[in-house]
């Protein structure tokens, strides 16, 4: 009997391959090297994502980061050049998440229900200063690392890329009549994101009503540029 043969393939409770043997036993599907090394990188980047928003960009090593893992120092350098290179795939990571939460609330519904989804997502992102927190120490640091400052000028362009293209969409499918290019308001959008949530370091326990208040005030003047676009106004 082929080893083929002696094994039925199921799928343990995380999803991972097992192979069960004519006695029996559980065995797990031994990875590729790049299985391997792509599933010790996604370990290293959760690993650091903890500490980071725990204890800071500077106070964290890459020590630490390994060890929190269960990793030796060297699987750090094996995956990235640098701390920075770590750190930047940290910021991917949310950078992604984040998007795909808003393409998911964006993509359908009337202008009313998008303007609350958005509202929804902004509150919540600004409700948690860590990342801000992040992005301004990374943003010091790059101060006297001209590499760092333009991989996080590189990130921050391909944000505003990504929003950009969101508006539009938004935009051509309500009708919407803005006088102000995509791109500047992805400008807009993700400063405003980025201020608000830079204040919730300073006053954590500031609730977020403020906001809600004032896209609450924004709201009737989406409504005027859908209904009322400036090409059909006397």
């Amino acid at each position: 009997m082929s080893a083929a043969s002696k094994c039925q393939w199921h799928l343990d409770a995380a999803g991972a391959p097992l192979g069960v043997s004519r006695y029996g036993r559980a065995m797990r599907k031994r990875l590729s090297r790049a299985e391997s090394q792509a599933r010790t990188r996604a370990d290293l980047i959760a690993s650091a994502t903890g500490l980071f928003l725990a204890n800071g960009y500077v106070a964290t090593s890459n020590n630490q980061v390994a060890e929190a893992a269960g990793y030796s120092r060297g699987a750090v350098y094996s995956n990235f050049a640098s701390k920075e290179e770590l750190a930047l795939a940290v910021l991917d990571r949310h950078t992604a998440e984040e998007f795909d939460a808003v393409r998911a609330a964006l993509g359908s519904g009337s202008i009313e229900d998008r303007f609350d989804a958005f509202e929804s997502w902004l509150v919540t992102a600004a409700g948690d200063p860590r990342w801000a927190l992040l992005k301004s120490e990374m943003a010091l640091a790059a101060r006297t690392s001209p590499t760092l400052r333009a991989q996080l000028a590189a990130h921050d362009a391909a944000a505003r890329d990504t929003v950009s293209g969101l508006i539009t969409q938004l935009i051509d499918d309500s009708g919407l009549a803005v006088p102000i290019e995509p791109h500047t308001l992805a400008r807009l959008v993700l400063a405003l994101g980025k201020g608000v949530a830079i204040e919730g370091i300073i006053e954590p326990d500031q609730p977020m009503q403020w906001l809600r208040d004032l896209l609450a005030t924004l709201r009737p003047w989406v409504r005027i540029l859908v209904e009322f676009p400036p090409d059909t106004r006397a």
